[in-house]
């Protein structure tokens, strides 16, 4: 390792630490995203059917076991809801529904995320 003494040092090093923080920033919310895309419309329909179908129904339309869960095919809940937030609710649950960390992956929470704004 090499080091270069430089006029003006500390504000150089807090200049990198500040691109460091951000960079790794990035990689944090990107990687998700980008695992999911591994899962094409199939591999992300079928988690859906296999995790969410039960209460919120095959075409997204909720179940009684649901009730007042938004229907995922209403052209107002699809324009209102982007795909962080649904990440937000899949992972940490909303009202009824428990949050499924540890129960999906990251790479499965993402790609039913996507489904879901396909619907």
């Amino acid at each position: 390792m090499i080091l270069v003494h430089v006029k003006g040092g500390r504000r150089m090093t807090k200049k990198l630490l500040r691109a460091g923080a951000a960079l790794a920033l990035i990689t944090i919310i990107a990687t998700p995203l980008l695992l999911a895309d591994s899962y094409d419309g199939a591999g992300q329909r079928l988690v859906y059917d296999k995790k969410c179908a039960m209460c919120h129904g095959k075409h997204g339309v909720a179940k009684e076991t649901a009730s007042g869960s938004a229907s995922f095919n209403d052209p107002e809940w699809q324009t209102q809801t982007d795909l962080e937030t649904i990440i937000e609710v899949v992972k940490k649950g909303k009202g009824k529904m428990k949050g499924f960390t540890g129960k999906l992956s990251e790479e499965e929470i993402v790609a039913v995320a996507k489904y879901l704004k396909t619907m």
